[in-house]
C-alpha cells in the first residue's frame, strides 16, 4: 500500500455478488463493524444491523478534519461529479450484513481494487464513483484545458485509498491495457484510467471527418504505461438516442 499514514487502512471487504447485465444489482457482505461510503440514491436495501449516516466527511483522513477541511472537500468532491455528502454505512451487528446498491441507469457496475493499481490512485470520470469501502478519499483533479472543451470537464475524479471501490457507467465496460502506446477513443467512452497514463485531445482528421464523421471534432487520446476503462455506450450517447423518438411539441 502506498496511501502513507494521511489516510486510514481500509478493512477487507467481504465477498460480492452481481446479479443483472444491464440494470445490474451488487450485494455486498459487510463484515461486523465495517463501513461502506456510498454516492446519496445508490441504495436498494439492507439488513438489519446498519447504521446509515450521511456526512460531508468521506472518512478517510487518519487525523480528524476540522469544519472547514470538511466543508473543502465537500466542495472538491462536488466539483468532481459528487455530491456534497456521502452516505455511511456502518454494520454496527455482531456478524456480516447484505448491503444492495444498483445504478438507476442501463450500465454496468465494476469494482476495483485501489492496491492493485500504480500509487493506489484511479482517475475517473466525473460522477463515476458509486460506493467504495470507508478509507477511500475521493478528491478531484484539475484535467487539461483542451479536454474541458470536448466532453471531459474541468475535472477528473481521483480516488485514492487501499479498498475496494464500485465505478458504474453505461453499456459494458472493457478495461485495456497500454505498454508505450497511444489509443485514441471516443471522448465519452472514457471511464477511469491509472497513473502512468497522459490524457489529451487530438483533431478526430480532416475537415471532412470532423463534419461528417460522426464523432465531433476531435478524439481523447491515452498515451503511455498505464490501464484504463472504457464504456461501449455512455449515458450520453444513450440520451442522445432516445431523445430522436420524442414526439414533436405541439403548437
Amino acid at each position: 500500500s502506498d496511501i502513507g499514514d494521511e489516510l486510514i487502512e481500509s478493512d477487507e471487504m467481504g465477498v460480492f455478488n452481481v446479479t443483472g447485465d444491464s440494470m445490474p444489482l451488487v450485494e455486498v457482505q459487510v463484515p461486523s463493524q465495517m463501513t461502506m461510503i456510498g454516492e446519496a440514491g445508490a441504495l436498494s436495501y439492507f439488513e438489519d444491523g446498519f447504521l446509515m449516516e450521511s456526512k460531508f466527511d468521506d472518512g478517510a483522513h487518519a487525523h480528524e478534519q476540522s469544519c472547514c477541511q470538511k466543508c473543502r472537500m465537500s466542495c472538491r468532491r462536488s466539483c468532481s461529479g459528487e455530491n456534497m455528502s456521502l452516505v455511511h454505512f456502518t454494520n454496527q451487528a455482531d456478524s456480516a450484513r447484505t448491503l444492495g446498491f444498483a445504478s438507476n441507469l442501463p450500465g454496468h457496475i465494476i469494482a476495483i481494487n485501489l492496491n492493485e493499481v500504480p500509487e493506489n490512485v484511479l482517475f475517473t470520470m466525473n460522477g463515476s464513483f458509486m460506493m467504495g469501502t470507508k478509507g477511500t478519499r475521493i478528491d478531484l483533479a484539475r484535467a487539461d484545458c483542451k479536454q474541458c472543451c470536448f466532453g471531459a470537464g474541468l475535472c477528473f475524479q481521483k480516488l485514492d485509498g487501499n479498498g475496494t471501490v464500485f465505478l458504474n457507467a453505461g453499456g459494458s465496460v472493457i478495461k485495456q491495457s497500454l505498454d508505450g502506446e497511444t489509443h485514441r477513443i471516443d471522448p465519452q467512452s472514457l471511464v477511469a484510467f491509472t497513473k502512468g497514463l497522459s490524457v489529451s485531445v487530438q483533431k478526430a482528421g480532416t475537415c471532412m471527418t470532423m463534419c461528417c464523421g460522426g464523432e465531433g471534432l476531435a478524439l481523447t487520446t491515452l498515451s503511455g504505461t498505464g490501464d484504463y476503462w472504457l464504456a461501449s455506450s455512455p449515458w450520453s450517447a444513450q440520451v442522445q438516442y432516445a431523445l430522436q423518438f420524442l414526439p414533436p411539441k405541439k403548437s
